[in-house]
């Protein structure tokens, strides 16, 4: 029934997605310099590989969701241009963080909190990811959620800065506080917006 629903969105993403790839791989093998950029093109053609591997994971678990949601009679209608936005975010998180992560090990970092709290984030994200998409209401808590304790540590770095003695201009101080009232105010749309939760399925 909703098969098809999703295709000439689709469509034209993995048409995009192709250009990009096409261009990068294009400008890494006739880019000059040490070591050559032709070196490179394998890790481009990976990363357009999974992004298409992504984009058609992406539809079905949509689809999937959809029909989760008209059997249940909820929010059966047009996606909300925030969640739009967050699966778009939580993606680019996603598959980039995975190649991040992987360089990481491949380097030989060790396990040090860095490292965990990237892998940290990248769970997040890839559940967000996944879980908004198949439209389960247990990702829409995780995301509002997420948002504001991510305010909460951007606000005690920023304070914890000033106690260890490193002198924050205004303008890093507006910038932080700013930024984490919109991450609280985000988080807590998502987390109480009717609109928001008609549309996930319990």
């Amino acid at each position: 029934m909703y098969a098809d629903y999703l295709k000439p969105i689709y469509r034209w993403l993995h048409i995009t997605w192709a250009t990009i790839g096409i261009s990068a791989s294009v400008l890494m093998a006739t880019a000059k310099g040490h070591p050559p950029g032709l070196v490179f093109v394998p890790i481009v053609l990976v990363a357009w590989f999974a992004g298409h591997v992504l984009l058609w994971l992406s539809r079905k678990l949509a689809v999937k969701g959809r029909l989760a949601a008209h059997n249940q009679a909820v929010g059966d209608g047009k996606w909300p241009v925030l969640l739009i936005l967050l699966v778009c975010l939580f993606g680019a998180v996603f598959i980039f963080g995975a190649f991040g992560l992987f360089w990481q090990m491949f380097s030989g970092s060790r396990w040090g909190i860095e490292l965990i709290s990237m892998t940290a984030i990248w769970l997040t994200a890839a559940l967000c990811f996944f879980g908004i998409l198949m439209r389960l209401d247990w990702s829409r808590n995780l995301a509002g959620a997420g948002f504001i304790i991510l305010a909460a540590i951007l606000l005690y770095e920023i304070i914890a800065s000033f106690m260890r003695g490193y002198r924050n201009s205004p303008a890093e101080w507006a910038t932080a506080l700013i930024l984490s009232v919109l991450l609280v105010l985000l988080g807590w749309y998502i987390l109480r917006s009717s609109r928001i939760k008609t549309f996930f399925v319990r």
